[in-house]
């Protein structure tokens, strides 16, 4: 049976493709590093303490400046049409708690250990990427803004080859400074979005994993509209292409919180093996699906903020 407890080791053969660090983290920034560091010592701070900072939050966030306070009563309002405003009202706020407690899970992501880490989150089935890698298949791994998937950046640790993410950075130079940090620290590589496609076609031959976030609505085209969460929805359809043209194995990866209310469980599903052979946008509805049966679960944990919807 694979073990994940155990350290990886690299095969023989093994190929390291770099990636070039953003030109926007190479440039040095005294306020941006003393910024950093603040946010870095905070990060440090004993659970009792980020408990109290979490109740602050959740106090500003929801109550003092309405952070896209409109913009979630309506998503979820469209969402859930059988739910009366008081209904809805209690989901928003049970939202804006589990946003606050992301906000600060998120920024101990910097200094958290590996065994801290692997406490907190739970990969039930890591054997499924490595039978796929054996097999000498690349993998796309799609998931949505739900729960913590910033916990998923654990993921190499109990791999044996390379793993990706996609990302597309914001305009600001502090917080793209912690997001990088958080996602590689554990050797994740960092995929800018516009050079992903080129990448990974020149890589084929060397089976990697990439994770991509794709339920965010895209600005233009290549999209598919669907019906998710009772109304049309448009989502990136670039994960699919890229899948069809690699024949890489698809899997949705679902973070749920445990029943202990403390930690995360992932788990791997499978789309498809043969993503030549199945029907167009199949990738993409089985991925809004999947997503959709996590969100009916447990509302809260998706990212209500988005402006899902706006441009529909």
């Amino acid at each position: 049976m694979y073990d994940a407890a155990n350290s990886i080791r690299r095969p023989a053969g093994y190929v390291n493709q770099e990636i070039k660090v953003p030109a926007m983290l190479k440039r040095r920034n005294l306020v941006h590093e003393l910024l950093f560091a603040i946010v870095y010592l905070v990060s440090l701070l004993p659970v009792w303490a980020l408990k109290v900072i979490e109740k602050l939050l959740y106090w500003i966030l929801y109550r003092v400046i309405r952070y896209r306070a409109d913009v979630v009563v309506q998503n979820l309002s469209r969402s859930f049409p059988e739910k009366s405003y008081r209904q809805i009202r209690g989901m928003a706020r049970s939202f804006y708690r589990h946003f606050s407690a992301l906000i600060l899970e998120t920024l101990q992501l910097l200094s958290l250990s590996e065994k801290q880490h692997r406490k907190r989150v739970h990969l039930h089935n890591p054997e499924v990427l490595e039978h796929c890698h054996k097999e000498g298949r690349n993998i796309i791994i799609v998931m949505g803004h739900y729960g913590n998937w910033e916990c998923l950046n654990i993921l190499p640790k109990y791999l044996s080859f390379d793993v990706y993410a996609v990302y597309k950075p914001t305009p600001y130079r502090l917080l793209n400074m912690v997001l990088y940090r958080i996602r590689s620290r554990f050797g994740i590589k960092l995929l800018a979005t516009n050079e992903t496609a080129r990448f990974m076609l020149s890589n084929r031959q060397h089976p990697n994993a990439y994770v991509f976030i794709a339920d965010q609505s895209p600005v233009v085209r290549p999209r598919y509209q669907t019906h998710f969460l009772h109304q049309s929805t448009g989502l990136f359809t670039g994960a699919e292409q890229l899948a069809r043209s690699l024949d890489a194995v698809v899997l949705y990866a679902s973070v749920r919180k445990r029943n202990c209310g403390t930690g995360w469980d992932i788990c791997f599903s499978l789309i498809t093996e043969e993503p030549a052979d199945i029907e167009s946008y199949e990738i993409t509805r089985t991925f809004a699906w999947y997503l959709e049966h996590d969100i009916m679960h447990a509302p809260e944990y998706w990212l209500w903020t988005h402006k899902q919807w706006e441009r529909e």
